[in-house]
């Protein structure tokens, strides 16, 4: 289980701007997980002595491109939607595909897991193409301000990585991904039976220009 240590991950920085990309990829692969990309922008920054901002595109591009493999798997999903309810999901569709950036910007931003944001996206037929540079902006924002933390608040940045993060173990984990994942499918399975013509109709949208 040593993959799933806070040691493991930490360990990756020991391999520089590739190691941090690798910590990135590999944390944000694991759906439903929360900022497991943040513990080793802070030992590379700290331990490592590596420069912020390089820092914060590697991990943001690292991050970015698992997030963009669980998307497309996410997507996937929509081979079991029905006509029927893909009918009724047109008018989500139309104002997802104009606003989605800003959910994805903005979940993506965030250190809690985004993947229950990006598997309603998936499931609302977002754009593929649009949806790595958007979560790339996003993921940039929080590297970029969790590698300033760490470094020119070095003892807030330790306090993170030891006395929050070293407290979660794998019981923990697996615990809130669990839960998570219930919450997104409730999420998914809500979506999908709701009539959002008749939602948007309620709420004064007019649905052929969402």
């Amino acid at each position: 289980m040593e993959f799933f240590t806070p040691g493991f991950w930490d360990s990756l920085t020991g391999y520089g701007y590739v190691g941090v990309f690798a910590a990135s990829f590999l944390g944000s692969l694991i759906p439903f997980v929360s900022g497991p990309y943040i513990p080793p922008i802070i030992v590379a920054i700290i331990a490592g002595r590596l420069d912020p901002m390089p820092t914060a595109l590697a991990s943001a591009l690292g991050a970015a491109v698992a997030k963009f493999i669980l998307f497309y798997f996410f997507k996937g999903g929509r081979t079991f939607i029905s006509a029927e309810t893909r009918r009724r999901m047109e008018p989500l569709e139309k104002l997802v595909a104009r606003h989605g950036w800003l959910a994805v910007v903005g979940a993506a931003a965030t250190p809690l897991p985004d993947d229950v944001v990006f598997v309603l996206l998936a499931v609302s037929n977002y754009s593929s193409k649009l949806f790595l540079p958007t979560v790339f902006a996003g993921k940039l924002l929080i590297t970029t301000a969790v590698s300033y933390v760490a470094l020119y608040w070095g003892n807030l940045a330790c306090y993170i990585v030891e006395c929050v993060v070293g407290e979660v173990n794998i019981t923990h984990t697996l615990l809130i991904a669990g839960a998570t994942a219930a919450a997104a499918m409730a999420a998914v399975y809500l979506l999908t039976r709701l009539d959002w013509a008749k939602i948007f109709t309620r709420l004064g949208l007019r649905t052929e220009s969402a």
